[in-house]
């Protein structure tokens, strides 16, 4: 069914797949799933969908800038993530590159697939958002947490869809008029702070920012090395 252009699915195998389908036509910019069979996250991982645990959602964009910064799509769409828990009353921190996280649990994920040619491209952003906890638990050690654990209030998924579809469309504009400067800056401030140890690997040294692209600078102590793609994790006891 149709709801302010979402389609919404009972179920589905991956909602950025569902998606796919309708980029040609753009019927429908947005699916949104109650549960997903082949979830799938970053690197070829498996994304936990859980029946009616989460906002498992597909948002279509098409973007008036150069693809050379499409790595910045992710940071966006975690931005527009932790606006939309924001608005609830729950603040959130931002993981590079595209886990959301209270505490050292996470919250949500995005998966952004891009394609097309240089000159006319799009991009699909995924997230998966854990609104209630299932009521078996979460599957073996796996570091989530759901909203219901912080927000006592009714979570309504057609208004979380929304209101996230309106801030990922808002921060697109944004990105689109005024470069990547505003986004970082909303960036930083829900992210880990400059100079805070980190690891990626058998990599470490302190955060040294965000390269023009959105990829990751690590400052180690035989110079700075840009990180285009992987996990990172915070070092403590430093």
């Amino acid at each position: 069914m149709a709801d302010d252009s979402i389609l919404w699915l009972e179920s589905c195998q991956s909602t950025n797949d569902e998606a796919a389908k309708y980029v040609s036509s753009r019927d429908y910019l947005t699916v949104a799933a109650g549960q997903q069979s082949k979830g799938r996250g970053r690197m070829g991982r498996t994304w936990h969908s859980p029946p009616e645990s989460g906002l498992y959602l597909s948002h279509i964009v098409f973007p008036r800038f150069s693809q050379k910064i499409c790595g910045v799509i992710p940071l966006l769409a975690g931005v527009a993530v932790a606006e939309t828990c924001e608005s609830l009353g729950v603040s959130v921190q931002l993981n590079w590159p595209n886990d959301i996280l209270i505490g050292s649990r996470k919250l949500a994920g995005i998966l952004c697939e891009t394609q097309g040619q240089p000159s006319q491209w799009n991009a699909i952003i995924g997230i998966g958002l854990n609104l209630k906890t299932p009521e078996s638990g979460w599957p073996g050690d796996l570091p989530a947490i759901a909203l219901d654990s912080i927000y006592e209030g009714e979570l309504s998924k057609r208004w979380i869809a929304r209101h996230l579809v309106r801030r990922i469309e808002n921060r697109m504009i944004e990105l689109e008029l005024h470069g990547t400067e505003p986004l970082f800056e909303s960036w930083y401030e829900r992210a880990f702070a400059l100079d805070t140890p980190i690891r990626r690997g058998n990599l470490e040294g302190t955060f040294a920012g965000l390269t023009p692209r959105g990829a990751l600078m690590i400052r180690t102590t035989s110079g700075t090395e840009t990180i285009e793609a992987g996990d990172i994790e915070v070092v403590t006891g430093k």
